[in-house]
C-alpha cells in the first residue's frame, strides 16, 4: 500500500470512529404529544399529516444538529407503560425516562384563522391572519425537573383584500396556519437549543456580526437582543446558581443565514460587540405578506 493510500485509509478510519463518539456526546431529546386545549375537533394525530406540529418540531431539532432525537415509537411505548401519555400537560408530572436527557411537551393554546377589517367610510381593507400558539415545557428527563416553561406564538398574514358596500374581494392562501405552525416549531427548537448551547457572537467584521447558529433556528429579518454576561449570581442560602449579571448591549437583525451560521447587523444605534456576547431570541413572531399576492393585470394606476 502506498503512503498516499495509507493516509486516506487512516483518515477514513478516524472519521468512522469519530462520528459515533460525537453523536454519543449530543444531548438526547424526545418530543411527546402536545395536547390541544382550543377546540374539540381533535388535533393532528396521524404521523403522515404534514400539519403535525410535533413532526415539525422534530424536524427542526434534527436540523439544529446539536441533538440526537429519540425515536417516537420508543417514547410512546415508555410513556404508555408508565401511564403518562395523557397526563403530560399536568404541571405536577414528574418524568424520568431512561436514555433521554430532555423531554419536550405541552399544549396547543391557539389555532385560528381570522379576518381583520379596518373601516374607513364606505371602504374597508381586510386582512386574513392565521395564529398558532403553544405552551411548551422542557423537562430534564434524568431528574424530572421542569427546566423551561414558555409560551410561543406566531401570527402570519395569509391574505388581504378590500370591501366596499356589498362587494368583497380577498386573496388568501390556505397555508397560513401551516406556516404559523412551522414558525412556532422553529422558535420551539430555538428555545431548547439556546437553553443548552447559547446563541453567541463568534466573530465580528464590522458591520457584519457572525452568530454560531444558522437557518435551523434563525431567519433573515429576525431580531435578537444582545447581552454581555457578567459574574454568576448565587443564592446564599441554597448555593444555587440563579444566573449571571447581564448588560443589554442592543439589538441585532439577521441579514443572512445558512446551515451553519448567521450574519447580523446592528439596529438602532452604535454599540460595542465582542466575541462571546450572547443573543436572546423573541418568542413571538408576526409575519406579514406571507402569501404570494395575485399579479395585477391591465394598466397600472
Amino acid at each position: 500500500m502506498t503512503l498516499r493510500n495509507c493516509k486516506i485509509a487512516a483518515f477514513l478510519v478516524a472519521v468512522l470512529l469519530g462520528n459515533p463518539a460525537q453523536a454519543a456526546d449530543l444531548p438526547i431529546v424526545a418530543v411527546a404529544q402536545f395536547e390541544s386545549t382550543v377546540d374539540n375537533e381533535g388535533y393532528f394525530r396521524t404521523e403522515s399529516n404534514p400539519d403535525n406540529y410535533e413532526a415539525m418540531l422534530e424536524t427542526q431539532l434534527i436540523k439544529v444538529g446539536r441533538f440526537t432525537v429519540y425515536e417516537r415509537n420508543k417514547l410512546d411505548q415508555v410513556l404508555g407503560e408508565q401511564g403518562l401519555q395523557q397526563s403530560l400537560s399536568n404541571n405536577g408530572t414528574q418524568l424520568q425516562i431512561e436514555g433521554v436527557d430532555y423531554l419536550v411537551y405541552g399544549s396547543i393554546t391557539k389555532k385560528s384563522t381570522q379576518q381583520k377589517q379596518l373601516q374607513t367610510g364606505q371602504f374597508a381593507s381586510v386582512k386574513v391572519v392565521s395564529t398558532f400558539g403553544v405552551d411548551i415545557k422542557i423537562v430534564d428527563a434524568t431528574t424530572g425537573e421542569i427546566r423551561r416553561a414558555e409560551a410561543i406564538e406566531a401570527s402570519v398574514e395569509a391574505g388581504q383584500g378590500v370591501a366596499t358596500g356589498n362587494f368583497r374581494s380577498i386573496d388568501a392562501s390556505g397555508d397560513g396556519l401551516v406556516e404559523a405552525q412551522r414558525l412556532v416549531a422553529k422558535k420551539s427548537a430555538a428555545l431548547l437549543a439556546e437553553s443548552i448551547f447559547p446563541i453567541r457572537v463568534v466573530d465580528v467584521d464590522e458591520p457584519d456580526i457572525y452568530l454560531n447558529y444558522g437557518d435551523s433556528i434563525l431567519s433573515v429579518g429576525d431580531q435578537v437582543t444582545l447581552v454581555r454576561e457578567g459574574r454568576e449570581i448565587v443564592d446564599q442560602d441554597t448555593g444555587k446558581v440563579l444566573g449571571s449579571r447581564e448588560r443589554v448591549l442592543g439589538t441585532l437583525e439577521i441579514i443572512s443565514a445558512d446551515a451553519n451560521m448567521s450574519i447580523a447587523k446592528k439596529v438602532g444605534g452604535s454599540f460595542e460587540v465582542g466575541t462571546g456576547d450572547r443573543a436572546k431570541i423573541s418568542l413571538t413572531v408576526n409575519q406579514v405578506n406571507s402569501s404570494k399576492q395575485r399579479e395585477k393585470k391591465g394598466r397600472r394606476i
